[in-house]
């Protein structure tokens, strides 16, 4: 019998697209770590195509956006979506995820064969009827992760690396490292400043030739 492919990609795949399905085991939801958020546009392209209209609530650390009407607001869109069956996608919403804890852990209620979760804000705590097909998707850097997210949150959810470097097949891999040999060897020059005697070797990088260059760019 053949090996599952345990890729990331098809992991995170076989996640969303068998969500509702009679014979489909619940699965938690999932946190993606990333790197300059390159998992949004990722997710959106190859992972939501079918989806009709996911919903992306993304945070800032503007006073606005982390006031308790505010935050209010993100728990009520959450909401809807949760009880309309619709994807939801957070980025940068920390002062959120307190609110979500229940959800996250996936502790439902059921009644009248309907899945419900509590919803919360500091005391306030609300049923929330949930979709079978409602899936939450949390994309948050992986430096935030690792040294500011609460382990108890990283334990509530599947968690995988995406970058644009992860999706990638072998071949394309391959073609990768031939442009990034290429490219520092294109912007690699070494030149000698002299200055009273003193010989400094000064090298150029990537990010001198190629402006806004970053690693994952290729």
């Amino acid at each position: 019998t053949a090996l599952p492919i345990c890729s990331s990609k098809s992991l995170i795949k076989a996640n969303l697209t068998k969500t509702g399905q009679e014979d489909f085991e619940e699965s938690r939801y999932l946190l993606l770590l990333t790197e300059n958020y390159a998992a949004l546009t990722i997710v959106r392209q190859r992972f939501l195509v079918d989806d009709e209209d996911p919903v992306i609530i993304f945070g800032s650390s503007f006073s606005k956006d982390q006031e308790y009407t505010q935050i209010c607001r993100n728990i009520n869109r959450v909401k809807v979506c949760m009880a309309t069956g619709r994807t939801v996608v957070l980025l940068n919403l920390d002062k959120l995820y307190e609110s979500l804890y229940d959800a996250l852990n996936q502790y439902y209620v059921y009644h009248g064969g309907q899945r419900f979760v509590d919803l919360g804000l500091g005391s306030h705590r609300v049923k929330c009827l949930v979709h079978k097909k409602f899936r939450l998707i949390l994309i948050a850097d992986r430096e935030t992760v690792y040294n500011e997210f609460p382990i108890p949150l990283i334990n509530r959810m599947e968690k995988h690396f995406l970058a644009m470097s992860s999706i990638l097949s072998h071949q394309q891999q391959e073609v990768v490292e031939s442009i990034n040999t290429w490219v520092k060897h294109f912007s690699t020059v070494n030149r000698f400043n002299f200055r009273e005697d003193d010989h400094k070797r000064v090298s150029f990088k990537p990010g001198d030739a190629f402006v806004g260059y970053h690693p994952d760019a290729a």
